[in-house]
């Protein structure tokens, strides 16, 4: 605190961050203040506190914050952590589990989802969501609805790996950023993940000029990976309901069930 003027106290501004940017130190109590935080790296995650006052927060090319000065001291502080390796909370392996008792909103990581508005033969719409398994796979569970029928759903178990991929694609077209845009006519594109125990929800209707990319590259990484290891090309294999091994006889040769017919 100091004492300015006819002896009107006014209270120091603290920032524990160099990057932090204010227009003075000093304010009285009543004042507007505005912080700015412009150096954004790549692939880091930032979270700003104070103990001593409520802040609100924005974007418009780095973080603005802005408040009315108390009458005592006010310091802003920030934390961040780099992205770039990816560890969500895998659950230990459970013998007792199969893929399919895992598919539940609890153990969801990552979520696409896109759907078409009014085609000929009525709405569609196609999902692909990760779901944790255990230290080596997830649960990869295709969604799928056309018009009035009914949703279908398969499922499959993939590499962990499959999520990191995913993960690149998100930081890459920075997603966690995007506020402000306008999605295409007639379709609906969102992507859900999981970071730092949050879910973090992303639609078209917030999307840049480039989201379209973003979203594509997403359902490529999964579209391959089910045609690859999920889906039954030619017939011959198949992937148990009860345990999700790939399997090429009548009875899986894991859990000894039968081929759905």
């Amino acid at each position: 605190m100091g004492l300015f003027g006819c002896g009107k106290a006014k209270y120091k501004l603290n920032l524990d961050d160099s990057f932090f940017e204010s227009e003075k130190t000093m304010y009285a109590p009543g004042e507007k203040v505005t912080v700015r935080y412009d150096i954004i790296a790549t692939d880091t995650d930032y979270s700003f506190y104070s103990d001593d006052v409520d802040f609100e927060q924005s974007y418009d090319g780095g973080y603005v914050f802005t408040f009315i000065m108390p009458d005592h001291d006010v310091t802003l502080k920030v934390e961040s952590h780099n992205t770039m390796e990816y560890e969500p909370e895998i659950s230990e392996p459970d013998s007792s589990l199969s893929p399919r008792d895992c598919i539940t909103n609890e153990n969801m990581v990552f979520d696409y989802y896109e759907s078409t508005v009014a085609t000929v033969d009525g709405d569609e719409s196609t999902e692909y969501v990760l779901y944790k398994f255990d230290d080596e796979q997830m649960v990869l569970a295709l969604y799928r609805k056309q018009g009035d029928s009914e949703e279908t759903m398969d499922y499959c178990l993939v590499p962990v790996s499959l999520l990191d991929n995913c993960m690149e694609q998100v930081r890459k077209y920075k997603m966690q950023n995007w506020e402000d845009g306008s999605g295409p006519d007639g379709r609906k594109y969102v992507v859900k993940f999981l970071e730092d125990g949050i879910m973090t929800r992303v639609s078209s209707d917030a999307m840049p000029e480039d989201g379209q990319t973003a979203f594509t590259a997403i359902r490529e990484l999964l579209a391959k990976e089910w045609s690859e290891n999920c889906l039954d090309m030619n017939g011959e294999t198949w992937f148990c309901p009860e345990c999700g091994t790939r399997n090429e006889g009548g009875y899986c040769s894991e859990c000894g069930a039968e081929k759905p017919q």
